[in-house]
């Protein structure tokens, strides 16, 4: 699974694969092994190259506030629309994907429905949170490929919409 973070005004996307109790983790190319355990409610013990430490996490909303070794880091998730904000996109034929593994909670377009720029299309839960994924681009659904209820992975594309 991929993340995107933002870290100041620095982007930075982070892959993560669990494997057992371990974590593999890859950060701007640098690949490191996490081993890490809950220890309550927002605090982890955890092992990168062979230096242990305590860790606090605590999420609000889209920004993450990290504590290690007393000093905090602020992180701010950067949804796919975000990005593709900043590419400057107004027309076309965008996939609408899941960001991250997670639930479609409710569907708020359908196909040949009209929409427009930052207009709601579905909603979906993952890691306890609804996320609403807004359209990029003024147009039309064209196909929708998932109902209510349906699990999908990170990337799964769940509607296309199109400007043409």
């Amino acid at each position: 699974m991929t993340y995107t973070f933002k870290i100041r005004d620095q982007i930075y996307k982070i892959s993560l694969e669990k494997e057992d109790s371990l974590l593999q983790m890859e950060i701007e190319g640098r690949s490191v092994d996490v081993d890490f355990e809950k220890i309550e409610d927002n605090l982890y013990s955890v092992l990168i190259d062979g230096k242990s430490m305590t860790i606090g996490v605590f999420r609000r909303g889209k920004k993450v506030q990290v504590f290690i070794e007393g000093e905090l880091y602020e992180l701010e998730a950067v949804s796919e629309r975000e990005q593709r904000k900043t590419s400057h996109i107004v027309s076309g034929v965008q996939e609408i994907k899941s960001p991250m593994p997670s639930r479609v909670v409710k569907i708020l377009k359908g196909e040949g429905d009209e929409v427009a720029p930052d207009e709601g299309l579905i909603v979906i839960e993952a890691m306890k949170m609804e996320s609403e994924l807004k359209s990029p681009i003024a147009g039309t659904i064209k196909n929708l490929m998932v109902k209510e209820g349906d699990a999908v992975e990170s990337g799964t594309v769940l509607l296309v919409v199109s400007s043409e």
